[in-house]
């Protein structure tokens, strides 16, 4: 296996990799950005869930509204597993995109409506942050399309309230997770604390009282030792 890494920043590595995959006839290219097959790939996500909380006794209908907070990158993961989560729950599934302050990328395109059209960059935002499997300029055009009409909302947070909450999470629970891993942590707080979001969608205090709220984190098994403690340092 040969891993090749750039210098700029995730777009440019994607179409490198685009570009070096289409001369070669034996090299299948993933294609984060624009890959309908990655996303509903993901999408099977949904069907799963629902078969492990069905297993769970856990109810989710609209006395019992489950809220999912997902950290979003270029967005195809995180767009498929909400895709997903959509058809097995219905309107009984709300579901946010957790970004870095510095990448906002899919908030900034579904909400200017221009999607992969504009970046953070184009608004002088610099696109670096800890979280770097979330550090994205340009969201995929084809998730935000898809996607912006059955999202919830949409939050952001800076590195160091990720790294408090990694912190936070292994000394708990004892469950070691990457930096951008953390990014949905803040969600449950965010959500339950806003009065506005609550009134609009028209929620009672008793489904809130009786809600799942999910933190879909993407991993940080593989982070070698060195790096975790580096990571765990950095948290108050």
């Amino acid at each position: 296996m040969t891993v090749v890494e750039y210098e700029e920043d995730y777009g440019v590595a994607v179409e490198q990799g685009r570009k070096a995959a289409e001369s070669d006839p034996n090299c299948f290219f993933i294609d984060d950005e624009n890959s309908r097959t990655l996303f509903l790939g993901y999408s099977v996500a949904g069907e799963r869930l629902k078969a492990q909380f069905a297993r769970e006794g856990r109810v989710v209908d609209a006395s019992h509204p489950l809220f999912v907070y997902l950290p979003c990158g270029v967005g195809g993961g995180p767009g498929g597993v909400a895709f997903g989560l959509k058809l097995a729950f219905g309107d009984n599934v709300h579901c946010f995109f957790a970004e870095p302050t510095h990448s906002p990328c899919m908030l900034l395109g579904v909400y200017t409506g221009l999607h992969d059209q504009i970046s953070v960059q184009d608004l002088g935002i610099d696109n670096l942050t800890a979280a770097d499997g979330l550090a994205v300029g340009r969201a995929s055009g084809f998730v935000g399309r898809a996607m912006e009409r059955l999202l919830d909302g949409f939050y952001s947070l800076d590195d160091q309230t990720m790294y408090d909450m990694l912190g936070w999470l292994a000394e708990e629970e004892g469950i070691r997770l990457e930096p951008s891993a953390l990014a949905g942590m803040a969600g449950p707080q965010r959500v339950c604390a806003s009065q506005a979001y609550q009134q609009m969608h028209g929620f009672t205090a008793g489904q809130m009282r009786n809600a799942t709220h999910l933190v879909w984190a993407t991993g940080g098994g593989m982070v070698p030792e060195e790096e975790m403690a580096q990571y765990l340092a950095k948290g108050r």
